[in-house]
């Protein structure tokens, strides 16, 4: 029968399984392992898919703009000129009053502004860490495209069509406006609007969506510089972030906008995605049912222009709000970097050891060196010999005396003499 003591030890044991469960203390500073990184948290199937949807809108997104390019000048210039000349069945999208044109065409415009605005305020409230400078910079693009909009749309546009133009009916009337409230037509040279408002919308989403590139390796620099923040003392020989400059007020700002905005983001930049292709949709159908191929011609190279102008020559200068993606620190084009350095050295070890070392799969040997300068040696003193013999047999050769036709006495012996 157990005693009170024995008791009082076995309660006071603690068991195999509250030992199993009590976790070990997180090795920190100094004592914990060098050279390691923390690892990415387990992805849900939600983000998963999420990241599906994205990658196929960037697929159908970001056709390479000169491509666009090219592919808008065709169908302005030759689909056109087909155009006029063919007849045309009566169809729904042909109509000016069908629902695409009435609700997005026509206020165009509007959308433009509400869904890449709201993309832009976004990605620069993240990326410039709620600072007001970064996020008036990146705003001031849209209402830089926006006032050029007006001024072709609304001025200069309708300015060409009034010089140009003609009462058909009723010569003396010099406006559109009175000329047409008093049942007549007027005609004139009307730049399509249309081929303009759906290119430059087209070229002005491809390029503000292009801040999303690289969006996803943010939150990999965000762990990896937390993780590097948190150590006492930090080691020399790892890699450094973009995101070492910023402050640590600045360092949460951002954490917190990243994981609060990401989604809406992908949201809205799916939004933008199908934006595009409903343009083109509309532009196919403006090429093939309204206006005539010079004032196509005319919208759409006005469009590539102020594109061009705009994105490609000034905000790539120093005094201007800049290109999407630029805030407090650099996220795009890191992954190509880092892939450019071990490819050109195994290439170089390759290159300068493929001849002298052997090789397997295509990596030097250099265990194998001195066995295969043994080896040329040892080729090389039987080659040495095997000279030597041949050597000794041919003076063995010229030293037999020669019978010739004329024998011992022949003509040979005596010029020797």
């Amino acid at each position: 029968m157990p005693t009170a003591a024995s008791s009082a030890t076995k309660r006071a044991r603690p068991s195999h399984q509250s030992l199993r469960s009590a976790k070990s203390p997180i090795e920190k500073g100094r004592w914990a392992a060098k050279g390691t990184k923390p690892l990415p948290e387990q992805a849900s199937v939600q983000h998963v898919l999420s990241l599906i949807v994205v990658h196929g809108c960037r697929k159908v997104l970001f056709i390479q703009t000169e491509v666009k390019i090219t592919l808008y000048s065709i169908g302005l210039f030759f689909g056109s000129l087909i155009c006029d000349f063919l007849p045309l069945p009566r169809v729904y999208m042909g109509q000016r009053d069908n629902v695409f044109n009435l609700y997005f065409v026509k206020v165009g415009w509007a959308w433009m502004v509400l869904i890449v605005g709201a993309f832009i305020l976004l990605t620069s409230v993240t990326i410039g860490c709620g600072h007001r400078e970064v996020i008036k910079r990146h705003m001031s693009r849209l209402i830089v495209s926006t006032c050029l909009w007006y001024f072709w749309s609304q001025c200069f546009f309708g300015y060409v069509e009034n010089r140009t133009g003609s009462c058909l009916g009723r010569a003396i009337i010099r406006n559109k406006y009175d000329c047409n409230s008093g049942g007549f037509h007027w005609h004139s040279f009307d730049i399509s609007g249309h081929a303009f408002l759906l290119v430059y919308i087209n070229l002005l989403i491809v390029e503000e969506a292009k801040a999303i590139v690289g969006w996803e390796g943010i939150r990999d620099q965000i762990r990896i510089e937390d993780h590097k923040r948190g150590e006492v003392q930090s080691d020399a020989s790892e890699d450094k972030t973009p995101l070492e400059g910023l402050s640590a007020e600045d360092m949460v700002t951002l954490k917190m906008n990243y994981e609060q905005f990401t989604p809406y983001i992908r949201g809205i930049f799916c939004i933008m995605t199908l934006m595009s292709v409903l343009s083109d949709v509309m532009l196919t159908c403006t090429i093939i049912f309204f206006h005539t191929m010079p004032q196509k011609v005319a919208g759409g190279a006005i469009a590539i222009a102020t594109w061009y102008l705009t994105y490609k020559v000034w905000f790539k200068a120093d005094a201007s709000p800049g290109l999407p993606g630029s805030g407090l620190f650099q996220y795009q084009n890191l992954k190509e970097k880092t892939k450019e350095a071990p490819v050109r050295r195994r290439t170089s070890i390759c290159k300068e050891h493929k001849d002298s070392l052997p090789t397997f799969m295509g990596m030097p040997l250099y265990g194998l060196k001195k066995d295969k300068e043994e080896k040329r040696k040892d080729s090389e003193r039987e080659e040495d010999k095997s000279g030597l013999e041949d050597f000794g047999e041919v003076s063995e050769v010229r030293g037999l005396p020669r019978n010739g036709p004329y024998g011992e006495s022949g003509p040979g012996r005596s010029w020797r003499r």
